[in-house]
């Protein structure tokens, strides 16, 4: 026969059997989840440095011989009349190219840097507060809206704040010292990270639209035409996406979306 203190002690072995076997799995799950974390930084660091390398041997590959033919075309335009038509069209179209060359280096030297695990909230409230300093008096309106939770993003700071940071002055631009302008963020349910932008300005046209995200492409007087290409390039080197709506008169809404890092620690 059993008696009841030996009952007792066989459920308190098995109950610490099974308490430490879960214990243990739990442990397991945590350095796994872990592990597979610190690969996602490295692999995701290697393969921004691998794309900003390829670019950069790429653009200068091809600006040395660019800059021979910009050299023999100049000689070749001094012997020629000034308003040779050939010849001012070759060096129009060099000086394209050219551009275009200094553009994909910019993108090389975004590439690199470490990448980091970012708390959103945080990167959000320091965007706003370095294009909306709270210190500054002013007129215009903004309005922040990313309650909730949100998982953290795997990426490069500079990359999502420098995203922020020109949405951001696009639309403080765009809707003068009176405006409105709208910072949202939601967790989608596959953990995708929505931010938009919003503001109550004039609205782009529709004709311009699908030019808005070229480099060197503005429509302001003393614009770059370089923040939107960068926010473009920073969103899809993550496997996101950027898009926009715009009614005349209405206003203008950037729309980022961010995956989320793909391992997420379900154990802690």
């Amino acid at each position: 026969d059993v008696t009841p203190g030996l009952q007792i002690l066989r459920i308190t072995v098995l109950w610490l059997l099974t308490f430490s076997i879960y214990g243990v799995q739990v442990l397991i799950a945590r350095e796994r989840a872990a592990l597979a974390e610190q690969a996602e930084f490295l692999g995701r660091t290697e393969r921004l440095r691998a794309a900003g390398r390829v670019a950069a041997e790429f653009a200068h590959q091809v600006k040395n011989p660019l800059t021979i033919i910009n050299n023999l075309a100049f000689s070749l335009q001094k012997n020629l009349p000034a308003d040779n038509k050939q010849i001012l069209l070759i060096r129009e179209e060099i000086s394209k190219v050219d551009q275009i060359i200094t553009q994909i280096m910019g993108y090389a030297a975004l590439s690199e840097g470490r990448v980091e695990k970012l708390n959103v909230k945080q990167e959000l409230e320091l965007a706003l507060n370095s294009v909306f300093p709270p210190e500054l008096p002013t007129e215009l309106r903004v309005q922040r809206d990313f309650s909730g939770e949100f998982p953290p993003l795997l990426m490069q700071r500079r990359h999502f704040t420098d995203t922020l940071a020109n949405l951001l002055l696009n639309a403080r631009e765009a809707c003068g010292p009176r405006g409105h302008v709208t910072l949202r963020a939601r967790r989608l349910a596959d953990d995708t990270v929505l931010v938009t932008v919003r503001d109550d300005g004039p609205g782009i046209p529709p004709e311009k639209i699908t030019a808005i995200f070229e480099a060197y492409y503005t429509t302001k007087e003393r614009g770059s035409g370089l923040g939107l290409a960068i926010v473009k390039h920073n969103v899809e080197l993550y496997g996101g996406h950027v898009t926009v709506q715009s009614e005349l008169g209405k206003g203008t809404e950037f729309a980022v979306t961010f995956p989320a890092k793909t391992l997420v620690d379900t154990a802690s």
